[in-house]
């Protein structure tokens, strides 16, 4: 790959980075909060290429002009010389590499154009967002875990170190809920108004450790995708959602389990109004819970798909 080639793909990633994110594209990828970063780094490719690319097209504009004064002041009889440069070596102009006998350079290749084609492909197809399958691949992980719970707006440890939602916590107290020590004590108040808008993480939260059972009776709207039931359950369906702690590679699926028929196909994003059902969240379904829905209604896509 020579200079020229180099400095093109250069500011082709750049460019990428750069149209992704300004687009809002890049939360397919990677965490909102990553947005300045990927600007940087575009712009700096970006740069970097450009520079790159006006002296690499200077140094061959300066060669050519050598050359030229070469041809025109190295031979005395006015004839062409079709023999080997003396630059190259005998074994490489019988292999082919370097300039031949008539000046054409056989040492470039044009494989790694080829890195062209997934740039062309992530600026112009817009990937789709985890869904429904990935849920099904993962039904065993409640994707909770990794993050604090809070109990009097102290963080009262973490999820991660109690194994899938709070199993030490329960083992500790006895039972499968975890709701003994070491669980969150009390949660934020529920935002006010009528079925207040809850991320499905928090929504997961309440309904495995809040010993006040707050959603039991307090409806709250949820947005996520229908899934599949997944392990634990003889039936029913999921509202689900992905959650990301720093990019796409790493997330996983937070369930809400429903009793009865799924209304919808899978994949099918959802506003539900629901309440949850105390107790249902437990080991033998892997900390899923049981919620109950009021209302239902399709949505779009969200623009971000995932939560953080």
């Amino acid at each position: 790959m020579n200079r020229l080639t180099q400095s093109i793909i250069t500011v082709l990633l750049g460019g990428l980075l750069l149209a992704i994110t300004v687009s809002g594209r890049f939360t397919a990828y990677v965490k909102p909060g990553f947005a300045p970063l990927l600007i940087i780094g575009g712009s700096a490719l970006v740069a970097v290429g450009l520079i790159s690319l006006v002296l690499a097209v200077r140094a061959d504009l300066r060669a050519e002009r050598s050359q030229r004064v070469g041809a025109e002041h190295g031979h005395d009889d006015g004839a062409p010389d079709h023999a080997a440069p003396d630059h190259v070596a005998p074994d490489d102009a019988a292999q082919g590499v370097g300039p031949d006998a008539h000046g054409h350079d056989h040492d470039s290749s044009r494989a790694p154009w080829l890195i062209v084609v997934p740039v062309l492909v992530l600026l112009l197809v817009a990937p789709p967002a985890l869904g429904a399958d990935s849920i099904t691949r993962t039904a065993q992980s409640q994707a909770v875990a990794g993050y604090s719970l809070v109990g009097g707006g102290q963080e009262t440890g973490s999820v991660a170190d109690r194994q899938n939602l709070g199993g030490a916590a329960a083992r500790a107290a006895g039972g499968d809920t975890p709701t003994g020590e070491g669980a969150a004590s009390t949660f934020p108040p529920l935002p006010d108004g009528s079925d207040p808008p809850l991320t499905m993480r928090d929504t997961v939260l309440r309904a495995l450790y809040d010993p006040g059972h707050s959603l039991a009776d307090h409806p709250v709207t949820v947005t996520g995708f229908v899934a599949p039931a997944g392990d634990g359950f003889d039936g029913g369906w999921s509202i689900a959602r992905m959650v990301i702690s720093c990019c796409a590679a790493d997330a996983t699926p937070v369930q809400l389990h429903v009793d009865g028929d799924a209304p919808l196909p899978s994949d099918t994003w959802v506003e539900a109004v629901i309440t949850a059902v105390p107790g249902t969240g437990n080991a033998d379904n892997f900390y899923v819970p049981t919620v109950q829905v009021h209302a239902l209604r399709t949505v779009a896509q969200p623009a971000d798909p995932y939560e953080h």
